[in-house]
């Protein structure tokens, strides 16, 4: 009998409308049916699931029912069907919810592919939130900060490799409303050596009852019953696997603020006085025992003020907090010199004995800015948008756009304008950041925004408006010096930030030519037109030159280049007359002039066929043709006239007499 490679397991309690539902989305997988095997565990449905499913199986061989008293919660029979299964790897579906039809398929691939022992597929919430992934993640693990993979997602809705559940002993608390597939899945994260994510298919749609009587929708355990055997156990085992430091507080923090303090809320307050008291009597015993100084600080500041008032005993003070945090209004933030304090209740009252620390936000501020212009003004590049930081409101916050130097870490700071309304603009010459005197760097944009003596900074460009796809083309820029560089803006490609090159005087310019057209002219004359991206200003302080010389030959031959400057670019026509030219080869280049430097180069030419050959001697005596050579640039070969070109040319001069 073929082993499966999946087990699925579906805990069942009172769903009759909706599992043959999810049950269907099982049979419809891409993953071929004989590797797949579904343990249906009943826990003592009340409203004729348990038949349902008999029904079912008559129909699906694939499909195993098993009957069981009902065990007070989905733990139970979560671990029924545990001890049940064959397949390679165990996924747990509820009753509720179904799969995409690829699921199984490209989770169990990954899991193989990569050796990983659990793997997320991307979620889907039907009436409810979930946590979504950007992108496939083929191995990680659950210590890694950047993907935070521990504190996104701990519902029990994944792929696990069965071997990981069984070595470890990891199972689901039973006779628990809530919080048992955290305890279970946060065990197995725990003992995991990789996870991997599938975020590029829609695997599990969690669907929220339109009745209302899930367990969370009707408010989970009991606070006696939870916090021992859910929130405790959680706290545990991150204790007992990870070694005191930065990855243990990461972990701790995620449970004290979503499975610890998560209840002190407007609901509890309405509740039972009875069940406030017990939650806040088993907070305090968890704080007491687990709650550590360096956890406490990496909280926001509502939970740090309540972490502390359930400790300490403060109801009245915690109940106040709690108000303040459901009201309709923000909590105001104020700054005090070069700090600012989120002002809940009890800010600095005596009786309170409250540190300040804990209503400190400062680290947590942001500037929120987006771009929504960004474009040339002459040699200035101008950039719009808004900004402020976060919580403080825009009035009377000042803006200074920082240039920083990538080579020399060196800094230009340039003031902004702002309105009231937290739009800004500022323009500024990419050539004056050295003093007028450009080197070749890179510089990158960041913005300071300042509240009295509070001060943030970020980087600029990130945030855009959708129609700034790219950056403003490349243009050549005038400087104090006369010199002038090549200024490129750019997006970073990792982040999509703004910043921008130089590269100075005739290498800058010498980056930004290019040729539009080459052809001959009036018979044999060569004929090359071609443009430089840059402002009349910076175009007055440029020079070209034109002509060919011969290889081998020490030859040379010069042509003219016209010069117009209209608008934001220099447009040049260079010319060279073919008649000069002995027999051979001759390669063609642009002398550049910039303040009194002077460069020559070889022309570079885009892709171009060679020309016909066109006379450039009296009687057709030598012919001329241009081609692009294998380095990219232009080259022109004048060879001896045929007989029969010879020949034309005297009939035509015959013809003429």
């Amino acid at each position: 009998m073929t082993s499966p490679k999946v087990s699925v397991i579906v805990p069942v309690y009172n769903c009759r409308p909706t599992v043959e539902t999810t049950l269907r989305s099982v049979s419809e997988q891409t993953l071929a049916g004989e590797l797949i095997e579904v343990i249906a565990v009943d826990d003592g449905s009340t409203d004729g699931s348990g038949d349902e499913l008999d029904a079912l199986a008559e129909s699906w061989p694939w499909l195993s029912v098993v009957r069981q008293p009902n065990s007070g919660g989905p733990g139970g029979p979560r671990n029924t069907g545990i001890d049940r299964a064959r397949g390679e790897y165990l996924f747990f579906l509820d009753a509720d919810d179904h799969l995409g039809p690829d699921a199984l398929r490209r989770l169990c691939a990954m899991a193989d592919e990569h050796g990983t022992d659990i793997v997320i597929g991307n979620y889907v919430g039907v009436g409810r939130g979930v946590a979504r992934f950007e992108k496939n993640i083929p191995h990680v693990t659950v210590d890694d900060p950047k993907t935070n993979i521990y504190g996104r997602s701990l519902t029990a809705h994944k792929l696990f490799r069965r071997d990981l559940v069984q070595r470890h002993g990891v199972r689901f608390p039973e006779g628990l409303l809530s919080g048992e597939d955290k305890v279970f899945t946060a065990h197995a994260l725990l003992h995991s050596t990789g996870v991997s994510v599938v975020a590029d298919y829609d695997c599990y749609y969690l669907v929220e009852r339109d009745d209302g009587t899930s367990i969370m929708q009707s408010g989970g355990a009991p606070a006696e019953i939870y916090y021992p055997r859910a929130a405790r156990p959680l706290l545990e085992h991150v204790m007992s696997h990870r070694e005191p430091g930065a990855v243990r507080d990461r972990m701790l923090v995620r449970h004290f603020q979503r499975d610890v303090l998560h209840r002190l809320d407007a609901r509890l307050l309405a509740g039972p006085e009875q069940e406030t008291r017990r939650t806040v009597e088993e907070i305090r015993a968890l704080c007491e025992e687990f709650l550590t100084e360096s956890v406490l600080v990496r909280m926001p500041p509502r939970h740090r003020i309540l972490a502390h008032c359930a400790r300490f005993g403060h109801d009245a003070l915690l109940k106040r907090v709690i108000d303040a945090a459901a009201g309709p209004e923000p909590v105001p933030v104020k700054v005090d010199k070069d700090r600012a304090h989120a002002r809940y209740p009890g800010f600095r009252e005596p009786a309170a004995a409250v540190p300040d620390a804990y209503y400190d936000i400062t680290d947590r501020l942001r500037i929120e800015r987006t771009i929504t212009a960004l474009g040339w003004d002459g040699d200035r590049l101008r950039v719009s948008g808004t900004a402020a930081i976060t919580r403080l409101g825009g009035a009377g916050q000042v803006a200074t756009l920082l240039l920083r130097s990538k080579k020399s870490a060196g800094e230009h700071r340039v003031a902004v304008e702002r309105d009231d309304d937290g739009g800004f603009t500022v323009d500024f010459s990419p050539t004056s950041v050295a003093s007028g005197t450009p080197e070749a760097d890179v510089w990158d944009l960041h913005l300071e925004m300042a509240s009295g003596r509070l001060v943030k900074e970020a980087r600029l460009g990130a945030d855009r408006a959708p129609e700034i796809g790219t950056a403003p083309p490349a243009r050549f820029v005038a400087s104090k010096d006369g010199e002038g560089a090549a200024v490129t803006p750019f997006f970073t490609r990792e982040y999509g930030n703004l910043s921008f090159s130089t590269t100075p005087g005739a290498a800058g310019l010498k980056r930004l030519l290019a040729v539009d057209e080459v052809t001959w002219d009036d018979g044999a004359h060569l004929r090359v037109r071609g443009h430089i991206p840059a402002s009349a200003d910076a175009a007055s302080h440029v020079g070209l030159a034109f002509g060919a010389d011969r290889r081998g030959g020490g030859d040379t031959r010069p042509g003219r280049v016209d010069m117009t400057a209209d608008g934001d670019r220099m447009d040049f026509t260079a010319i060279l007359d073919a008649r000069a030219l002995a027999e051979g080869r001759w390669d063609v280049w642009l002398e550049v002039t910039v303040a009194d430097e002077t460069s020559r180069m070889r022309l570079p030419v885009a892709e171009v066929d060679p020309s016909p050959p066109v006379p450039c001697a009296a009687l057709g005596m030598r012919r001329a043709s241009f081609y692009r050579t294998n380095g990219g640039n232009l080259a022109v070969q004048v060879v001896p006239g045929s007989l029969s070109a010879l020949t034309t040319s005297v009939r035509r001069r015959l013809r003429r007499t």
